[in-house]
């Protein structure tokens, strides 16, 4: 911890202020004391557990809100949580030692509470972060989804690359070899970072993440049920229909291998295939969709979104199959929705929990990547915010060990899409 001292900073009353481990200290009002030195240790704990970032973010909107309820800087300011942490244990030079992780949250929050739940997931992420960072390994992994960004969005790899497998047949070949590729460019060189290659030694270590991306990108890939259309439509409607809904049916039957082969890495250790009793963040999960909602409604005004959702033009198909409308879009929705069970069942529940035993933390980046890649062809912001997303959650299947969080807030984002889509439609 490096003290700077000088005449001018901080200003006002302020003997000394941390920024991000640097100490400066105004030298016309003395030398820090072996107390305030541990008071400004205890906030460089503080700002490491919250990267920084997450600190000054937190300290200034906690600040401005307890000003404007106090009417006073000075009293919000010995009301902060940090602050207070730090000025009642300041006298324990021991304290550095005896702290628990997240000390100020678990002083003055009330467990049980939402706010304090909320406290501890933002814990939980910025904990995994701090363990698994290398500045190289991020960098590296941020090149590698910024080059796949500008693939799609520059020179249009979807279109080129993958869209044509499913007419010259291909798909089922080409799309496991696009995943293993974005996942195995990613897993060697992060394991290489942290001096890991000898997970590799292990043949569940690349054999099962090969053979569960491989049944993902299959499954993607599979397009016989076109045939299948094609000989049982009456008419035209009908054998559009059949493909739609047939892209989700018959990739089921993918789902339900990749579910038994999570269920036989985890040996059923975490419920029904990663859907345990665990209720684990259930409430902030909820928190977060809600506080997202004004986010979609804006991104739902977008042309791409416009040109994409809803996934079934339900005035095309009006009266497909001899169906009413909602008969119709019932069908569709529901196959629709049992995707994305697959979908997190494949890439936070088998790639990540169920490989966590041969790859610990390491197993979550890969996943991300690749999940990433299955975006390709899907709108721009979709694209980009996936590698983010993904990996958010990825963590917290990591760290929770189940899926409930992914579940609702994908599968919460696609139906609110979809359903805002449809009301455009029939409006």
């Amino acid at each position: 911890m490096k003290v700077i001292y000088n005449k001018y900073f901080p200003f006002g009353k302020f003997l000394a202020t941390n920024i991000c481990g640097l100490i400066f200290c105004r030298s016309d009002k003395g030398r820090l004391s072996k107390r305030d030195e541990n008071h400004e240790y205890i906030h460089t704990l503080q700002q490491r557990e919250m990267l920084y970032v997450g600190f000054m973010l937190w300290y200034c909107v906690e600040w401005l809100y307890r000003a404007v309820k106090e009417r006073s800087f000075m009293r919000a300011y010995f009301k902060l949580y940090f602050e207070r942490e730090a000025y009642g244990n300041e006298r324990n030079l021991n304290y550095r030692h005896e702290r628990r992780p997240f000390g100020w949250w678990h002083q003055f929050v009330g467990e049980g509470t939402l706010l304090h739940e909320v406290g501890c997931f933002i814990g939980e992420i910025a904990d995994f972060i701090r363990r698994d960072f290398r500045l190289a390994k991020y960098l590296y992994v941020a090149a590698l989804a910024l080059l796949i960004i500008v693939g799609q969005l520059r020179f249009h790899v979807y279109d080129w690359l993958i869209e044509p497998s499913y007419d010259n047949g291909t798909s089922m070949l080409r799309l496991p070899m696009v995943y293993m590729t974005a996942y195995f460019l990613t897993l060697l060189p992060t394991l290489w970072m942290h001096g890991e290659l000898w997970r590799m030694r292990k043949w569940q270590s690349w054999l099962l993440p090969a053979l569960l991306v491989s049944i993902d990108g299959a499954g993607q890939g599979f397009h016989a049920y076109y045939r299948w259309a094609e000989d049982h439509a009456v008419w035209f409607k009908d054998m559009y229909y059949m493909r739609l809904v047939g892209s989700f049916m018959f990739r089921s039957v993918f789902i339900v291998l990749s579910l038994c082969v999570f269920r036989w890495l985890t040996d059923g250790r975490f419920g029904l295939y990663g859907l345990t009793r665990s209720a684990k963040y259930l409430r902030v999960y909820g928190l977060i969709y809600v506080v997202l909602l004004p986010l979609f409604l804006a991104v739902s005004f977008t042309p791409q979104f416009l040109s994409y959702y809803p996934k079934m033009d339900i005035v095309f198909y009006d009266s497909a199959m001899g169906w009413s409308n909602w008969q119709v879009v019932g069908l569709f929705e529901l196959c629709y929705a049992n995707d994305f069970l697959g979908v997190e069942s494949m890439f936070r529940g088998a790639l990540v929990i169920g490989l966590t035993r041969w790859l610990g933390p390491r197993a979550v980046l890969p996943m991300a990547i690749t999940y990433m890649c299955i975006h390709l062809g899907k709108p721009d912001l979709e694209l980009c915010s996936s590698v983010i997303g993904g990996y958010t959650l990825g963590i917290l299947a990591y760290r929770t060990r189940h899926l409930w969080g992914g579940i609702i807030i994908h599968l919460g984002i696609a139906m609110f899409f979809e359903a805002v889509g449809i009301l455009r439609l029939i409006a």
